[in-house]
């Protein structure tokens, strides 16, 4: 009897917890973003241009967890960085692919609003 209840619970709770590790990780991929924009942001603010070899802004690369890949095109006028699920936050459909441009303007590929997942 005590086997049941635990395998019930257990059927209740490994969704929730999954669900709570992509939630989790999309918090790395945000980060990310948000950081290499201000990066590239300061150097548009001293430099004039967003693609300046003086930028310290490497592309491609992985988040800490290694659950997201940014990659981005970054030309002197703009930019659009992409944060790419790696691994099991490819299971992710609702916030799948973050987006994010030199405008501030933030999207993603998903099943939900950009709103939700930002």
């Amino acid at each position: 009897m005590v086997l049941v209840v635990l395998v019930g619970l257990a059927w209740l709770a490994i969704p929730s917890w999954l669900q709570h590790r992509l939630r989790l990780h999309r918090v790395d991929a945000r980060t990310e973003l948000v950081s290499t924009a201000q990066r590239l942001s300061g150097c548009f603010a001293r430099l004039g241009v967003y693609d300046n070899p003086a930028c310290t802004v490497a592309l491609p690369v992985a988040t800490a967890a290694n659950t997201y890949r940014l990659t981005g095109e970054i030309t002197a006028a703009r930019f659009l960085l992409r944060a790419e699920p790696l691994g099991e936050q490819a299971e992710d459909r609702e916030c799948s692919a973050y987006l994010l441009d030199h405008l501030g303007q933030r999207s993603v590929s998903g099943t939900v609003s950009p709103a939700q997942c930002w």
